[in-house]
């Protein structure tokens, strides 16, 4: 009976003495805390985000400054508005999603500002 179990069991693409459920849960327990450990890592990779310079290309495309009163005559530009109350912006890591390789100035200003919705 002990022969006929094995040989269903390797018929079934299994192993006979659970060796292939042993590595899928340790496959498993492993990616499991590398993604544990990824998520607390995420912050830290914003903030090593350099600064969002002025004079760069997107920077010049969306008219971004660092100081939103500078912005005063670009005429999207009203009062009030600045990153840091703008839907893009991610005040914990300074992000931006309209700039994402870089981190822009919480008072900074661009034309690609939108309402926040909270």
């Amino acid at each position: 009976m002990q022969e006929s179990t094995k040989k269903r069991t390797r018929e079934a693409g299994g192993s006979p003495n659970g060796e292939g459920r042993r590595r899928f849960l340790r496959h498993g327990l492993c990616a499991s805390g590398l993604l544990l450990l990824g998520w607390r890592g995420l912050p830290t990779l914003a903030q090593d985000k350099p600064m969002l310079d002025p004079d760069a290309y997107q920077a010049k495309a969306l008219d971004y400054v660092e100081e939103a009163s500078n912005a005063a005559d670009t005429p999207a530009y009203q009062a009030g508005r600045r990153c840091a109350n703008c839907d893009f912006f991610t005040a914990s890591s300074q992000a931006c999603g309209l700039f994402p390789d870089y981190r822009v100035a919480s008072d900074g200003w661009c034309s690609g500002w939108t309402a926040s919705a909270s």
